[in-house]
């Protein structure tokens, strides 16, 4: 086998492969003598089919299968001898079969060779937080809201209270789509439900029948509702206040945490710590990942960029019918998701240059402290440990991680690092972003 290279563009590669001897004819007919048993022809038993009547029938099959053979075979080794990766799948350019010798010539594109990894001049804001008191305490009344009860009230509805009511909406006597509703809960002045129609229900009582009538608001979400006069005929069932449970024993035996009050102040301090640590780690990562395709330009082949847009596509797909969603009339266009693919391609080629160049390994402590960290959460710590630990998928996974974060630290080790004050809140609201 002869392999020649060309270059046809600054990442586009021709490759032509000569097979000597490759007695396609003899292949072919040797196929053909194969299949001959199986072949079923009217006017003939099985395996007594004439050779020239198959060949006639089966030829060009036969003929295809045994060059795409040829090619995919003798590609796979041309790659090989010569140490070449290709960035995505080769397209055959050309094939010349006359003789006993074949000819191919396939093109494709390769990665770019980055050379080195500037980082001169790069300035990192760097965020730090930490937990107070006031973020527990915080932390602590959320818990009660969550756990909130609702005691009935015999008089008339005021702000805060909890109502709950029945309704059916109409335009124009027409009952609409979505303004239905049965024992829904509103607390108002919460936004449950649009103010115009939450302001109404104030000064209402239980077993009440009462009309709302209100306007939609111009940007409202239902396009077919914007701006639309509606009437809603409504029926209280209650009224109620809102009972927030005591911060004791009890209600920390209700969040799952024996000790009392303290052990419960401790116990959501460790967990919004580790929250904290894991939104601060990637929201610094971002930045140094955001600095490394910045400050260093890659020119990319089109087809690791394209597949890794479908990629996105898919991804973003997936997260809209999780949040049940039906993608199907949504007009989805791999192009709108390319910025994003290239972004990552090019970080994943720099990320690969400084694993290369200075021998990055998964250091075994901080790879145990990742999966130690993941377990804390969990009931049973040392079984999550183990299964991370004898599952060589999720291990390898958790190393990749360490690596990156590896990375991480080299390219702040060598840039400039301001760090920037925030509060817990602040991180946490942005990662929602």
């Amino acid at each position: 086998m002869q392999v020649t290279v060309e270059n046809v563009s600054e990442l586009g590669r021709r490759m032509t492969v000569t097979v000597e001897d490759a007695n396609i004819e003899q292949a072919v007919q040797e196929r053909l003598k194969a299949i001959r048993p199986t072949v079923k022809m009217a006017g003939f038993r099985p395996g007594k089919v004439p050779l020239k009547m198959i060949e006639s029938s089966h030829g060009p099959i036969a003929r295809r299968d045994v060059i795409d053979h040829l090619v995919q075979t003798n590609m796979q080794q041309a790659f090989i001898q010569e140490s070449i990766n290709p960035a995505g799948p080769p397209h055959i350019d050309s094939m010349d079969d006359e003789g006993t010798s074949f000819k191919f010539s396939l093109v494709y594109d390769v990665f770019p060779e980055v050379q080195e990894i500037k980082l001169d001049n790069v300035e990192i804001e760097k965020v730090v937080a930490q937990v107070t008191d006031e973020d527990v305490d915080a932390m602590l009344e959320t818990l009660r809201q969550q756990r909130v009860s609702w005691e009935p009230l015999k008089r008339a509805a005021k702000e805060e209270d909890g109502v709950t009511i029945d309704f059916v909406g109409s335009i124009d006597g027409e009952e609409f789509q979505g303004g239905k509703g049965t024992d829904t809960l509103v607390v108002l002045g919460s936004g449950t439900m649009l103010p115009e129609f939450e302001n109404q229900l104030i000064g209402t009582k239980a077993g009440q029948q009462t009309t709302i009538t209100m306007t939609f608001p111009d940007d409202y979400r239902a396009e077919h509702l914007r701006g639309k006069e509606a009437s809603f005929a409504v029926t209280v069932k209650s009224v109620a206040k809102k009972k927030l449970p005591k911060l004791d024993k009890e209600f920390a035996e209700l969040c799952g945490v024996e000790g009392g009050i303290a052990a419960l102040k401790q116990e959501v301090k460790a967990n919004m710590m580790r929250e904290l640590a894991s939104n601060l780690k990637a929201k610094n990562k971002r930045k140094v990942m955001d600095s490394l395709t910045a400050n260093n330009e890659v020119s990319l082949p089109e087809s690791p960029v394209l597949r890794e847009a479908e990629y996105l596509m898919e991804q973003a797909k997936n997260n809209l019918r999780n949040q049940g969603v039906n993608v199907e009339g949504i007009p989805f266009n791999a192009d709108n998701f390319k910025d994003s693919a290239k972004q990552r391609v090019a970080l994943s080629l720099l990320i690969g240059k400084i694993i290369s160049d200075n021998e990055i390994k998964p250091d075994e402590n901080r790879v145990r402290e990742v999966i130690d960290g993941i377990a804390a959460s969990y009931e049973d710590p040392e079984d999550v440990v183990k299964y991370y630990m004898n599952d060589q998928q999720k291990l390898s996974e958790i190393q990749m991680m360490v690596v990156e974060d590896m990375v991480v630290d080299w390219v702040l080790d060598r840039v400039k690092v301001e760090e920037k004050s925030s509060t817990f809140s602040e991180v946490m609201n942005s990662a929602l972003a």
